[in-house]
């Protein structure tokens, strides 16, 4: 009787380490995302200063021998982000004993954490066409990478879908911040309001940042 005791307090402990373990990866490979978000728009922002401005800056990111392993690095710590979200999103779902009740109840979720998983697809899907546009584009045409992203952002199509995007990246980042923090015991109980709050701003300042771009080549940059 006390070793089927051991051996199932043996397992829960294993289950309750598996579980955290994707947690905090899920945490780690998020943050690293989260820093880059915020250097990538840095980046953009060159493109108020002209195209001689950022095209050299593009031109300096590119010609860099550390961009390829940069780049193989974000894209596994996206892929790593989205699977280990996928797994605890299904483990959280199927220890649910009765999930059509708890999916009438909010409880003290926010609208962000329960969009958590959908705004993680919406951002995976537009990351690769983003990519494609941009990345992998026609940069030999007048006024090089920064006449490309100037004249996409002239189709008002583009320009609308992109912010319409930047919203769920808002709500991803307001709520993975602090989420993130807590799930790696950097958040202390007293510091969680705090956190939480500067989590919130700082997410929707950079979802506003991004969406200031396409408007301003809509309607004030000139090709």
């Amino acid at each position: 009787m006390a070793q089927a005791i051991d051996r199932a307090t043996a397992k829960s402990a294993a289950l309750q380490l598996a579980s955290i373990t994707k947690k905090a990866v899920m945490a780690l490979t998020g943050l690293a995302w989260f820093l880059y978000v915020i250097l990538h728009l840095l980046g953009n922002l060159l493109l108020w200063a002209g195209a001689e401005t950022y095209n050299e800056y593009a031109h300096k990111l590119v010609s860099n021998p550390l961009i390829y392993p940069a780049e193989v690095g974000l894209l596994v710590f996206l892929l790593v982000h989205a699977f280990s979200a996928w797994r605890v999103t299904n483990e959280n779902n199927n220890a649910r004993p009765q999930p059509y009740v708890m999916k009438t109840t909010t409880g003290n979720s926010s609208f962000a954490s329960r969009t958590m998983w959908y705004g993680g697809v919406i951002l995976l899907l537009f990351i690769i066409i983003h990519v494609w546009m941009f990345k992998f584009g026609d940069h030999a045409g007048e006024h090089g990478l920064w006449g490309l992203v100037v004249r996409s952002f002239k189709n008002p199509l583009i320009t609308l879908g992109y912010i319409v995007v930047m919203i769920p990246l808002g709500l991803h980042l307001s709520h993975g911040f602090s989420s993130a923090l807590q799930t790696l015991s950097a958040l202390q109980p007293r510091w969680h309001a705090g956190l939480r709050q500067a989590g919130k701003i700082l997410g929707w300042v950079l979802a506003i940042g991004y969406i200031l771009l396409p408007i301003w080549a809509l309607f004030i940059a000139e090709v």
